[in-house]
């Protein structure tokens, strides 16, 4: 078995002809350039664009995007005991190809048993335009990021292929409900960095979800209509144009797919990747959308009240979720401001949306 590199770094010549010698798109490589991807993305992951020169005669694309495990050891830890890694090898292994939205085409993924190390070699979409998700997106790239998920979750709506993929874990497996203890770790921290812009009675719902985590995830669970999640659906998890077309969004990053309601997604998505101002004036317009979407492309029996149901739950679960993962370590200063944006900005809206009421579904 070819060995698996633990960083960029290792990845030889040698090893891309031996990995790649089975794929037809890809002919012998004479020599590679790797080039380090983008400062404060790839808070799980470390990424590379190869750029690839072919002995004579061959011929394959001219890069490729390389992503391995993250070089932080805190990173590292989360990627490995919450199964990220493991779960996106196996997405580009099985998944990938048989999909209607676009994604990039794998070429080669392997990882260790629990997976570390990995590795992914993919497609890289040429000249496509990723978001900032520190400055936001615009209300229309949402919509178009939206209509994207939807055709993803009907794929798999209420589907039994779910259950097949036994690397595609609920949300109430024993790794995530262990998540509790870690939310209560980092709770007073958390109060601590964001009392200013979250009031103190909020941060009591949040306590008292934290301490309910394990009972909300199997409240969650049990429900109906789940479906395949993206499930750390923000902008820089989407690409758009380049080589996939030029009206085409490309979704990327896998390690955090789930079973899921599909209304976790478009959460994530709009309270994540919109300003809390833009948020306040389409908020509702866009579930609507979503809901729409997901009806006209076949799913039954799911009301639009149903559908704000779902995402009010998944915001009072994205709650803890956020102080699970509050000590991420960023990086860089960009990749510092990113995660706080990415902690605070769910965490208004389920202040705004009056989640605390659903506790009394689960306590």
């Amino acid at each position: 078995m070819p060995m698996i590199p633990e960083q960029i770094a290792n990845i030889t010549t040698e090893w891309l002809n031996e990995v790649l010698a089975t794929n037809p798109a890809v002919g012998r490589i004479a020599n590679f350039r790797a080039e380090r991807l983008g400062e404060g993305v790839g808070i799980l992951g470390e990424l590379a664009r190869l750029h690839l020169t072919y002995a004579p005669g061959e011929s394959g694309p001219a890069t490729m995007i390389a992503k391995c495990q993250s070089p932080a050891p805190e990173n590292r830890f989360l990627g490995e005991v919450m199964g990220f890694y493991l779960r996106e090898v196996n997405f580009y292994k099985e998944v990938a190809t048989s999909l209607d939205i676009r994604v990039p085409l794998p070429y080669h993924a392997d990882s260790g048993a629990n997976g570390l190390p990995f590795i992914l070699l993919i497609e890289e979409i040429v000249g496509a335009r990723c978001p900032d998700q520190i400055t936001g997106i615009t209300i229309d790239e949402t919509r178009r990021i939206i209509d994207v998920i939807a055709q993803l979750h009907v794929r798999f709506w209420d589907s039994p292929d779910l259950e097949t993929m036994t690397w595609l874990p609920p949300m109430n497996n024993p790794l995530y409900k262990s998540g509790r203890d870690m939310a209560l770790a980092r709770l007073p921290e958390f109060k601590q960095k964001f009392a200013d812009r979250v009031s103190p009675e909020f941060m009591d719902v949040i306590e008292r979800a934290c301490n309910e985590y394990p009972n909300l995830l199997d409240h969650l669970a049990a429900l109906d209509h789940l479906t395949f999640t993206h499930t750390d659906c923000r902008a820089e998890n989407y690409l758009f144009g380049g080589s996939a077309g030029t009206d085409t969004v490309t979704m990327i990053d896998f390690q955090l797919s789930t079973r899921h309601m599909g209304p976790w997604d478009v959460a994530n998505l709009v309270t994540g990747s919109l300003s809390p101002e833009v948020r306040r004036t389409c908020e509702m317009d866009l579930l609507r959308h979503y809901y729409d979407r997901v009806v006209a492309l076949g799913v039954k029996n799911y009301s639009f009240e149903r559908c704000y149901l779902d995402y009010k739950r998944s915001l009072l679960q994205l709650c803890t979720a956020q102080v699970i993962t509050s000590d991420l370590q960023g990086g860089n200063e960009r990749g510092t401001i990113l995660l706080e944006n990415l902690h605070i900005r769910p965490v208004l809206a389920a202040e705004e949306h009056g989640v605390g009421e659903l506790l009394d579904e689960f306590c």
